[in-house]
Parts: C-alpha cells; sequence; structure tokens
C-alpha cells in the first residue's frame, strides 16, 4: 500500500528536480565554494548559489530573494534551519536594560527557548499576546503592550504549527514600527503555501526552513533589512539596533592579525564555515518549482483538503463530546493543518495504528508546543492518573500532492480504529 504522508508540517517531501541537482553536485562539482579555491569546482559551486550573468545563470540566492521579494541578495541569509535563524538574531541583537521581547501564546519552542534564555540571563523580559476566545489575534491587546511597556522585538510565529492559523502580519507589523519596535517573523509554516512579500510587509526579520517548502533538510533561510545586517568592519562601529555576528570564523572576515580581524559584509558575515553548497543549490531549484505552481493555488488546494476533512470529522465524532477540532472553525484559516483532540481513555497509540493499518503518516503529541499544553491542560497531563483525564492531540497537516482520495483513506481508518477502541 502506498504511502499517505499527511506530515508536511514536520518536513515536505521533495520533488525529483531537487535530488538530482543534489546528486550532480557530488558527482561532477563536489567542492568548497566562497571563493575558497580558484579551480573550475569551485567556480561552479559559487556560481550556481551566487549567480553568474555571463552565463545568465540566477544563483539559488537571487531566486530565493524573488521567493520573498527581498531588496537585495545581501538580505539573504544561509541558515541550518528557521531555529538557527531565530538564534542568529536573538544572540546578534543588542539589547538594552529594560528590553522587552512580545511572542504570541502558542510558540514553537524555537521561537520561545532563546528569549527564555535571555531573559534567565536578565537581558530582557519575555511577554506574550493571548488569542481572543475565537482563536483569532488579538491586536487591541498587542497595542496595549506595546505602550505600556518598551519591546524592542516583537517576534512571532507567522503561522501556527498547532493551529494553522495564521497571523495579520501587516497589521502587527504596523502598529510595532509605530511604537518602535521591530519584528522578527518565524514563517516556516507559511512560506510553503503563501505569498510572502518582506517588502510590502515591512517586516524586519523573516526566518524560515527550506525543507517544509520541497527543498532538501538542513538548510533555511534568514532575511533581515540590509541596514539591520551591519556594514561596519568591526562589531563596536555598529549602530545599537544592528544584529552582530553570534559566531565567527573561516568565511566571516575579511582579514585577521594576531589581535584584530575585520568581518565581512552581510550575508557572508553570517555565514560561518564550509557551507551546505549542495542544498544551497537545491535550495533554488526548490523555490523554482513553488514558483511554477503558484503558492495561491497550494493555498486553495489545501483549503479545499482541509475543508473536506473538517466537515467529515465534524459530522462523524462533533457531538461525542471527546473530540474536538483545535484552531479556529472555518478550515480556510487553518491552512494545511488539521489538528484534533481525543479526550477518552487510553487515547493514545493512534498515530501508530494508522501507520501499521494502512501506511497514515501523521503526529501525535505536542508539536514542539510544550508551553502552550502545560498552560492549557497542566504540566504533566500526558501521564493522567485517572481514566477520565486520558487525551492526546493529532495532527493531519497536508501538502499540494495529497488527495481526497487519501483523505478517504484517512478518515476509513480512522472509523475503524475508534470502532475498534469502542468509542464508537
Amino acid at each position: 500500500m502506498p504511502p499517505v504522508y499527511f506530515d508536511n508540517a514536520c518536513t515536505t517531501l521533495a520533488p525529483r528536480q531537487v535530488s538530482d541537482f543534489i546528486r550532480e553536485y557530488y558527482e561532477k562539482y563536489p567542492a568548497c565554494g566562497g571563493g575558497r579555491s580558484r579551480h573550475w569546482f569551485s567556480r561552479e559551486v559559487s556560481e550556481r548559489i551566487e549567480g553568474d550573468p555571463e552565463r545568465e545563470l540566477s544563483g539559488s540566492r537571487e531566486i530565493l530573494r524573488q521567493f520573498i521579494n527581498a531588496r537585495t541578495t545581501r538580505e539573504i541569509v544561509f541558515t541550518l534551519n528557521t531555529s538557527h535563524a531565530i538564534n542568529i538574531v536573538a544572540l546578534g541583537m543588542q539589547f538594552r536594560s529594560g528590553d522587552m521581547v512580545l511572542l504570541t501564546d502558542r510558540e514553537h519552542n524555537s521561537n520561545l527557548l532563546p528569549w527564555l534564555r535571555l531573559e534567565k540571563q536578565g537581558k530582557i523580559t519575555v511577554d506574550s499576546v493571548a488569542a481572543k476566545a475565537d482563536e483569532t489575534f488579538d491586536l487591541d491587546l498587542l497595542e496595549s503592550k506595546l505602550r505600556k511597556h518598551h519591546v524592542r522585538l516583537v517576534s512571532m510565529g507567522y503561522t501556527s504549527n498547532l493551529t494553522g492559523a495564521t497571523l495579520p502580519a501587516c497589521e502587527i507589523v504596523k502598529l510595532s514600527h509605530r511604537y518602535g519596535a521591530l519584528v522578527l517573523l518565524d514563517a516556516a509554516q507559511t512560506i510553503p503555501h503563501q505569498t510572502v512579500d518582506v517588502q510590502d510587509l515591512d517586516v524586519d526579520f523573516l526566518a524560515f526552513s527550506v525543507h517544509k517548502m520541497c527543498g532538501p533538510r538542513g538548510l533555511g533561510v534568514l532575511y533581515g533589512k540590509e541596514a539591520l545586517l551591519g556594514k561596519e568592519y568591526h562589531e563596536s562601529d555598529e549602530a545599537e539596533n544592528v544584529i552582530l555576528p553570534a559566531m565567527l570564523g573561516g568565511g566571516t572576515v575579511g582579514d585577521s592579525l594576531d589581535h584584530d580581524y575585520y568581518l565581512l559584509d552581510p550575508p557572508e558575515r553570517f555565514e560561518i564555515g564550509l557551507q551546505n553548497y549542495p542544498a544551497q543549490i537545491a535550495a533554488g531549484v526548490a523555490a523554482s518549482y513553488l514558483l511554477a505552481i503558484g503558492r495561491e493555488n497550494i493555498r486553495e488546494h489545501l483549503a479545499r483538503l482541509n475543508r473536506y476533512l473538517t466537515e467529515r470529522l465534524l459530522k462523524r465524532y462533533g457531538d461525542t463530546g471527546w473530540f474536538r477540532i483545535l484552531g479556529p472553525s472555518d478550515p480556510a484559516e487553518r491552512s494545511g493543518i488539521l489538528t484534533f483532540e481525543i479526550r477518552r481513555p487510553n487515547a493514545v497509540g493512534m498515530a501508530e495504528e494508522l501507520d501499521e493499518a494502512a501506511n497514515i503518516m501523521i503526529r501525535d503529541g505536542v508539536y514542539c508546543v510544550h508551553s502552550y499544553f502545560n498552560r492549557i491542560y497542566g504540566q504533566g497531563w500526558t501521564r493522567p492518573h485517572l481514566p477520565s483525564e486520558h487525551r492526546m492531540t493529532y495532527r493531519v497537516s497536508l501538502y499540494l500532492y495529497n488527495t481526497i482520495q487519501e483523505c478517504e483513506l484517512f478518515l476509513g481508518t480512522l472509523g475503524d480504529i475508534l470502532k475498534e477502541r469502542s468509542y464508537i
């Protein structure tokens, strides 16, 4: 039985073009890029990434610039993933006493832990903007906190990996800038299915992972406005709003002496050491692939699948009292994510049963949003004392290659499992 892959919020599948370019790198020009060497292997790697006008070769950095409509390739920094990109900002931002970082109340650990560590170190305070009762973002509460506190940075998950709900990013950026705060958006779950224009948003920083957009694993992107990524040779000469490189070494400096060094310009000053060259090359291929399909087409497809699943799940289990879909009630507002709660004795283990019964792959647990679940269910909720307290959440996350037929197979197999458990 072919696999039904419904775990796309974790990582997407990659088209053959991506793996072909990775294979091509290792077979035809498996060398260092970044201008380290003068032979043609190295030149080919560098030109595949940075482009070559004479060959009419755009290069993957330029393709990614176009992908998010950045002003210049100097604003495109390659990272390991979204988590790495966020940490570059957290560790490089020149915080002052009294600064606050504002989050949402359901952040992925990657956009929570870096700020909590800085708070523990006494460098910042951390606060969050809770969602309204209808699960929509509370712009009035955001403005209240911006007005009352010295908010240096608003750092928020653009689209929730828990519910699929997308923030009103334009309004958040405008409000934050009005009160002097910078904005970082974690766009890991947004970029794959929605057109993101950083100039239109006027966002200061944007982080995303290529492996969630049909690309290779182990590569991410940090977008930062050019003025915020620095231009001076020495960190001590940079303006206070500039992000300083948290790590230095090979590839980040133009020159070094026994007791001094001179930084390269962005993005190189943030791209330390030997890079993941095949992934960087293939990232441009993945972005081109999605551009050709059209992210608005992907968005419409996901809304159609999500609506189909939502309507049938609610029709079958909506009145049971033990089934609940998390997030906004309108499936169109949950992109390709459908997370549901089962509150029944021995509610665990259904992800494994779906896998074993019909090769259906979903995810269960907390999805790296431990703080949210611990707050609403109580810490230790996964180890309940009484059968009446048993619950588990399951996440179906869809993408462009999923079909209605796969949704039908999931619904039928889930129904069989629930019958076997005597839930229905």
